[in-house]
């Protein structure tokens, strides 16, 4: 039967396998899985996920460690092979579940369903049937503050609004009496909530409990009182007159003006600020709505007005201040529309604007008005239209941040997530039409990046043509050069929504906007506007921090250094392109030369093998340490040798992809080292492709591709002997010889060493000096030789300490850690094998602390110390699945065929290291996996069959030159 997965976050977290509650015993498995959960179906990036994991201040580790996190979520949910579950993408990872996979997605759709049920019979089923899927707190017993502080807050806030919805439709239904009890629990559990104490007065008034309900109006405002120092809202204040008056009419009614736009049929999403804004609403003060054009600030204030009008029967007034057009309204204008919706004639209305607004003020005086103000252009524009009381509330929406406006409460409003912007969609277009079309669907919301007023555009666009398809919609939005133009209806225009912005500012604001509308990166620090505008690092901040304030740019978060980012909306950037009359080439090239240095001088501070660039004269890297440098810049640096090769500048592409690869090499991004260096070599001139060349034999090597390694390291070394770099020349040598060494070609191998420790000594490169007597040292071990491996390795590890090279040292360490493995000395070559392992984890080199744990486990399982052994295997294990490493796959398999409990798991896990073996043209481990299937025959009572493996496994080590391992396999055999 198929296993299907599960899962709850409405109260603790649970994993559910085909109805079976199955434990997560680590926490921080259980962090991650609900920081993905959150956003399920949603790609999370890698930082979001370390931040919840250890807060805003990761280690350097983090990321690796993040990946074991993954791996071993994927282990306990059954998806390490296919992989449907938790998935990878270029900057993070995802869950993908179905909406009856998990509760958090059925509980927002029948939120969605509860908002557009046709009667009030149906919104209360299912505000009831969402309500009842809660088992407790958010997330409960999940450590994480990040999360506690965004995620759990808001989906218990989203409960509580669910629950007020339930029982205000209740309530209107008449049924009072059927939910009296809940609403006393719900006031002893949350007492500050005042609408559920109204809820609950209400429910008692009119079921004719005038008493109790006087009692628990008297009770709210002690609770009140004592906790906050506040009376009890306007809401409860009119309930509790009506009470003393023994009425039982509706509390609320309408006697002011009522100038609200028609209500927003098809709106969704939204919940949180909507939640949000109408509980703030009703507790009166000011709130402003802050966002770019498009966004939804109007359709979201209007939305919010209409729910909140029962608590406002004294009118609601609203306002276009136009703040975006050429003439925005003066205060004077808008005080004279507001006092003559008060009532106050032509003749009355005061000519001085001070005098307006005290007549107005004193007007809204005590009465329970609710003032909308939308498109403010500015605080001063604002301020004489606000309310002087706290009777009353304010609603401002503003592109402006309105940082100044006193006392205001800001929503912040940015695209919609990527469930919401397919629910307006569906809203719009239908859910069966989007339902045929789900692929097509989503591109519609990417390509008009989730903007509400973009996605309202092109569903006008499909309903007016009903025989569209919908992919006929993508494919014509899928063209950036004519994308506005699909984006434009009737009076909607998205377009003309930007240009708003765009067109408020000064002209090196403007052109400021249009170069970093052409740089590629999905975010960016301040410093880039730097090198575009040719201004110092304190003007180009204030600049980009200008175009924030105009919500052209967005703040994007801080980034593992601490620098702030920022980022251009999709449709943002696309419209600053089509606004621009820059050459690319011409108006980048300064900045990815910037690029370049930083790369280049963070470059020098990494650790390096198999080719180390000569020294340059270099200002020192001060932007903290250089690794941690490359995780925040690394997906701009990805995008600008990309957009650099295809502006035609090759040169500067192809010395960044040189000047990255050291950082692909630590950190183990395989997949991303080689995708760079295809586009360097594409792109070099010809004086530099020996270097790529050489990096992509390492890169090779790295994969275990050791023929396509060695033909690289050749075309090295040709390019460069025909330039006369010794340097390079000794590098490429070494490639060689180390390549010979993995394919068993002992002799071949102290050869082609031999040439590149000649050239080292040339060019006056001990740290390739270093690489060669590791090299040699290892061939020696391999070979019987044991007293000159000691004497190479004892010497490289003595100049490298000399040197400080910490790289150089840790290879030394690791030989030296080998080879007392091979004589016998196990608590040595443990310690050995434990420092280098520390020192990797320093460097934070992923790849090497992996392999090193398979030496380290070999000679705990050789010293008897099975469970050390255990740990170190199952952490390899986990990288080595996690980068489809094929040879460290086979290290574990042959290790843990030694230790499996019985002879056929031994002889299974043998035989699947042989087959891998057998795939990878590697006489030394093809060799070894033969001995170690010899041993779990023998074990199984197949005695000749063991013995022929034996010999066969003799034969290969011995003409690889592995001659220490033969004598080994002759000593502990007998064929």
């Amino acid at each position: 039967m198929q296993r299907r997965w599960g899962f709850r976050v409405l109260g603790s977290l649970q994993v559910i396998d085909s109805g079976r509650l199955v434990e997560l015993r680590s926490a921080k498995q259980r962090v991650l899985l609900a920081a993905l959960l959150m956003k399920a179906n949603a790609p999370v990036s890698s930082y979001e996920l370390m931040e919840h994991l250890w807060g805003e201040e990761p280690s350097g580790s983090a990321r690796a460690t993040l990946q074991t996190y993954v791996m071993r979520l994927r282990q306990s949910l059954d998806d390490l092979a296919d992989r449907k579950l938790v998935r990878t993408w270029p900057t993070g990872y995802s869950i993908h579940v179905e909406d009856d996979q998990l509760d958090l997605l059925t509980f927002q759709r029948l939120r969605a369903e509860a908002r557009r049920a046709p009667d009030l019979e149906t919104e209360a089923r299912l505000l009831g049937e969402a309500a009842a899927l809660w088992r407790g707190p958010a997330l409960d017993q999940i450590s994480s503050l990040r999360m506690e502080q965004t995620d759990v807050q808001r989906l218990n806030e989203q409960r509580w609004e669910v629950l007020e919805r339930r029982n205000d439709a209740e309530l209107q239904l008449g049924r009072h009496d059927q939910i009296v009890d809940e609403l006393r629990s719900l006031v002893a559990e949350h007492p500050l909530r005042e609408r559920f104490w109204y809820q609950l007065m209400l429910a008692l008034h009119r079921t004719g409990q005038q008493a109790q309900a006087l009692d628990v109006y008297r009770r709210a405002s002690e609770v009140l009182a004592d906790e906050l120092g506040i009376d009890p809202n306007a809401e409860l204040r009119a309930l509790h007159m009506e009470v003393l008056a023994g009425s039982s009419a509706p509390v609320a009614v309408q006697s002011g003006p009522s100038w609200l736009p028609p209500a927003v049929g098809d709106f969704s999403g939204r919940a949180d600020e909507v939640v949000r804004l109408t509980a703030g609403l009703r507790s009166g003060g000011t709130w402003t709505i802050t966002g770019p054009g498009g966004v939804g600030k109007t359709s979201l204030a209007v939305h919010c007005a209409h729910v909140v009008r029962d608590a406002f029967p004294d009118g609601q007034l609203y306002l276009n201040l136009r703040g975006g057009e050429q003439k925005p309204v003066e205060p004077a204008a808008a005080l004279d529309r507001l006092l003559r919706g008060l009532g106050v004639s032509g003749g009355a209305i005061p000519s001085s604007v001070e005098d307006r607004v005290d007549l107005y003020r004193d007007l809204l005086s005590d009465r329970r008005i609710l003032v909308v103000l939308d498109n403010a252009i500015n605080e001063a524009q604002v301020r004489p239209l606000l309310p002087g009381t706290t009777s009353g509330a304010a609603l401002v929406t503003s592109r402006a941040a309105l940082a100044g406006l006193e006392a205001a409460h800001v929503v912040p409003l940015d695209v919609l997530p990527s469930s919401d912007a397919l629910a307006l969609l569906r809203a719009a277009v239908g859910e069966t039409r989007c339902a045929a079309e789900p692929g097509a669907a989503q591109e519609i919301v990417t390509y008009c990046g989730k903007l509400p007023l973009a996605l309202r555009v092109a569903a006008a666009r499909l309903v007016a043509r009903p025989h569209w398809q919908l992919a006929k919609l993508a494919g014509r939005l899928s063209d950036e050069r004519r994308r506005f133009d699909e984006l434009s209806l009737g009076d909607l225009d998205v377009r003309a929504s930007l240009a708003l912005s765009y067109d408020g500012l000064d002209e090196t604001h403007r052109t400021a906007f249009r170069l970093l509308s052409l740089v590629d990166t999905p975010d960016f620090p301040a410093w880039v506007a730097s090198p575009l505008l040719r201004l110092d690092l304190d003007d180009a901040e204030d600049h980009v921090e200008a175009l924030v304030d105009a919500r052209l740019v967005d703040y994007a978060g801080r980034d593992a250094l601490g620098q702030v980012r920022y980022r251009l909306h999709d449709l943002l950037r696309a419209f600053g392109r089509e606004a621009a009359s820059e050459n690319p080439a011409v108006a980048l090239k300064a900045l990815f030369e910037q690029w370049l240095d930083l790369a280049t001088r963070a470059d020098v501070e990494l650790p390096h093998q198999a080719i180390r660039l000569e020294p340059l004269a270099l200002e020192r890297f001060d932007l903290g340490d250089a690794a941690d440098w490359f995780d925040a810049e690394w997906q701009n640096i990805h995008a600008v040798i990309t957009q650099a090769a295809a502006l035609g500048l090759g040169s500067t592409a192809a010395e960044l992809v040189i000047r990255s690869t050291a950082f692909c090499d630590l950190r183990a991004r395989f997949d991303d080292w080689e995708q760079i260096n295809d586009l360097g070599l594409s792109c070099a001139p010809p004086e530099r492709k020996p270097i790529l060349f050489q990096q992509r034999g390492i890169l090779c090597a790295r994969l275990h591709n050791y023929v396509a390694a060695s033909e690289n390291f050749q075309a090295a070394q040709e390019g460069f002997a025909l330039a006369g770099d010794v340097w390079g020349e000794a590098y490429a040598w070494y490639g060689m010889g180390w390549m010979h060494e993995w394919s068993g070609r002992s002799a071949e191998a102290r050869e082609a060493h031999r040439e590149a420790m000649s050239r080292f000594v040339a060019s006056g490169n001990p740290h390739g000096e270093i690489e060669v007597l590791c090299s040699l040292g290892a061939i020696e071990r391999r070979a019987g030789g044991l007293a000159a491996a000691q004497e190479y390795l004892e010497r490289a590890r003595r100049v490298a300490g000399q040197l400080g090279d910490e790289q150089s040292e840790l290879m030394a360490t690791l030989e030296l850690g080998r080879l007392h493995q091979f004589t016998g000395e196990l608590r040595m070559s443990a310690e050995f094998l434990r420092s280098s392992l520390a020192a990797a984890q320093k460097l934070g080199d992923p790849d090497m602390a992996a392999n090193i744990r398979l030496f380290l486990a070999d000679t705990l399982i050789r010293s008897g110390q099975i469970s050390l052994a255990e740990e170190q295997l199952r952490q390899a294990w986990e990288f080595f699945e996690e980068h489809d490493d094929r040879q460290g796959r086979i290290w574990v398999w042959r290790l843990r065929s030694g230790l499996a409990a019985t002879p056929e798991e031994a002889v299974r896990l043998a035989s699947l290291a042989l087959d891998q073996a057998r795939e990878m043209d590697s006489p030394p481990e093809f060799g070894r996996s033969l001995r170690v299937l010899g041993n779990a025959l023998e074990r199984a009572g197949r005695v000749e069959e063991a013995r022929e493996h034996w010999r066969q496994a003799e034969e290969t080590l011995t003409a690889a030159g592995f001659q220490a391992e033969v004598d080994e396999l002759r000593l502990a055999t007998s064929y």
